[in-house]
């Protein structure tokens, strides 16, 4: 098999909170993350569970294959890979499968194992996933290579861990700029997955880092009272983080992986399992009617319209791609002050388009 061009890069989409916020402050329908994104978050190997669990997050760089070798020549206890990634290079990912196959290790993934990710994750010889874990799929994007020849590469790739060529095809239909969660039945009934997870993983829980599109994910299921609890919450934390660490209020909102730099104070994290578990309870009363897609279209451009009338356009300006991370968090602030500041029921629309997404 002919080596990857280092140039070679897969660009997934998120979709949530962060993307809606992108799209309300550029206008467009359908907002794409800058195409470096997969490959901005520094990557963390850290072993954990007494030496038997090996956690690779963030991007799979190229030095990753390397220093995943040394750490498993260091700690011959490790037996399982844990995968929390966005994705990043495709070589270098297919080096780690090669790895851990070899090694005769397990792969899991507690949140999220995108893109490349999925790759490393077929080299598991058990392969499983917590019950709310995603994998997310498109097909590979190479500036100035054509797109057959890199796709070529990446349908290799599945094929050596023998994943069945008509879900292989699908992957590959799937434009570079989007991504596809596949359910997990379905991963399952290709043989992408193994079987359920032992307690001993599932009891390692979700990535330490609190993720918000984990938290707003609960949205869809409650009521109009606990949407604008959660806003009033959440306002409140993102302003008394970016007075602690801007930087990790950006991180926060962006889904970046656990960075002891940008660590969020104990006082937040609390602050945040609370608001967390209120959502939680909130979701066990009665099923509530969630607006369309056309009725939070509607909400968010009747937001921006009484944001513009107020003057208060400009502060959308720190959710531009490619804006400093220190002015996205008063911007999110003064979004959800916007929303939460309509009359009903049109706060309760905007603050669901908002959150949870289009």
């Amino acid at each position: 098999m002919s080596n990857l061009p280092k140039s070679v890069r897969r660009s997934p989409r998120r979709f949530g909170l962060l993307t809606v916020l992108v799209w309300l402050a550029c206008g467009q329908a359908r907002a794409e993350l800058p195409p470096t994104t997969e490959f901005d978050s520094p990557y963390q190997l850290r072993v954990e569970s007494n030496g038997t669990v090996l956690e690779i997050s963030g991007s799979f760089s190229w030095a990753v294959p390397q220093n995943v070798q040394a750490v498993l020549a260091s700690e011959p206890g490790v037996r399982t890979v844990r995968l929390e990634s966005p994705g990043g290079h495709l070589q270098p990912a297919l080096e780690v499968a090669n790895i851990i196959q070899q090694r005769g290790l397990d792969t899991y993934v507690g949140r999220l194992c995108a893109s490349a990710c999925t790759i490393a994750f077929l080299g598991g010889r058990q392969r499983w996933l917590a019950p709310d874990a995603r994998l997310g799929f498109h097909q590979a994007y190479a500036p100035g290579f054509p797109s057959e020849e890199v796709n070529a590469f990446l349908k290799r790739a599945y094929e050596k861990f023998a994943i069945p060529p008509g879900f292989v095809a699908h992957v590959l239909r799937i434009g570079h700029t989007d991504i596809w969660y596949p359910a997990q039945e379905e991963l399952r009934a290709v043989g992408y997955t193994t079987g359920a997870p032992p307690s001993e993983m599932l009891a390692l829980g979700g990535s330490p880092f609190p993720r918000l599109t984990d938290i707003t994910r609960s949205l869809r299921s409650t009521p109009d009272v606990a949407v604008i609890g959660f806003a009033e919450d959440l306002a409140g934390l993102l302003r008394q983080l970016q007075e602690a660490n801007p930087e990790a209020c950006w991180a926060f909102t962006h889904e970046e992986p656990d960075d002891t730099r940008n660590a969020l104070p104990g006082t937040m994290l609390d602050a945040i399992a609370a608001a967390r578990k209120r959502l939680a309870v909130s979701a066990k009363s009665s099923p509530v009617r969630i607006p369309d897609p056309d009725q939070r279209k509607k909400a968010t451009a009747e937001l921006l319209a009484a944001m513009r009338t107020k003057g208060q356009a400009a502060a959308l300006t720190g959710l531009r791609a490619g804006a400093d991370h220190a002015a996205f968090c008063p911007s999110v602030h003064e979004l959800l002050q916007a929303a939460l500041a309509l009359p009903d029921p049109d706060r309760v629309l905007a603050l669901r388009a908002v959150l949870w997404g289009g």
